[in-house]
């Protein structure tokens, strides 16, 4: 085995051979960009979480449905943990915004107004945008989130609505 000197003619021209490959070989090569995952953020009645994907690729990799939210079977077992980790304050306070949510629309008949007040939907819509403020920090090395979630105001006939049907009260 013929060793070479560093110094030597030889060595250089191997040596300039092995960058010319190695340059060749990375021209070639596709590197794939370090990307975040894209995530909805909305709250859907009864859905249990507000973090959906927002494009093919987080789709794929995580699944459908809230991304956020356990699914259960009929005897309350997990079947299916979430598939985004969140720190337990952010699941207590998204627990308790779907829940709220689910009580937007008319619990009588449903394509009837809100019994939201403005003062209810600003509260509502002040903890939504607490809650974004803080996934964004929880996930925001990871996932761009795009905010989806519909800011509420009260119903413009929701007063005459009310005065119609008596039997219904505002929810302040």
């Amino acid at each position: 085995m013929e060793r070479l000197c560093p110094t030597s003619t030889k060595f250089a021209m191997r040596q300039q051979r092995s960058n010319d490959v190695l340059a060749s070989i990375s021209q070639n090569m596709i590197i794939p960009a370090m990307t975040k995952g894209s995530l909805r953020f909305f709250f859907d009645c009864g859905a249990g979480g507000c973090l959906w994907a927002g494009d093919e690729a987080t789709r794929s990799a995580l699944g459908f449905g809230p991304l956020d939210a356990a699914v259960y079977d009929l005897q309350g077992r997990v079947t299916e943990p979430p598939r985004i980790s969140l720190s337990p304050t952010l699941k207590s306070l998204i627990h308790r915004l779907d829940q709220e949510y689910a009580g937007y629309l008319n619990p009588f008949y449903q394509p009837d107004p809100s019994l939201w007040t403005q003062a209810k939907c600003e509260r509502f819509n002040d903890d939504v945008e607490q809650l974004l403020a803080l996934l964004r920090a929880e996930l925001g090395a990871e996932f761009l989130i795009a905010d989806e979630q519909k800011r509420h105001t009260e119903n413009p006939f929701l007063a005459e609505f009310l005065v119609a049907h008596p039997n219904q009260k505002p929810m302040s």
